[in-house]
């Protein structure tokens, strides 16, 4: 039991960080955030389109591994149970 609720967790992080990395770069949180204001010199790094893609596309990544591990659910526990 406790191998199904580790699993299922994981898919629902998976999803979970999926979307907020797919969110947040595009955000006006993403502009004035406190990092950049004690680093300026990122700062045009990180407000580059590009580089919010990539922290996108990361995000989309993640939301397929969600996809994948729900599809093979019974593989994920049955390979938790022999550990």
């Amino acid at each position: 039991m406790a191998n199904k609720i580790l699993v299922i967790v994981f898919i629902f992080f998976c999803f979970e960080l999926g979307f907020f990395l797919v969110i947040f770069p595009w955000s006006q949180y993403w502009e004035n955030n406190l990092f950049l204001s004690y680093l300026p010199s990122i700062r045009e790094f990180v407000l580059n389109n590009y580089f919010r893609g990539a922290v996108s596309g990361l995000g989309i990544v993640d939301i397929g591994l969600g996809f994948w591990e729900a599809t093979h659910f019974q593989l994920a526990v049955s390979q938790l149970k022999h550990k």
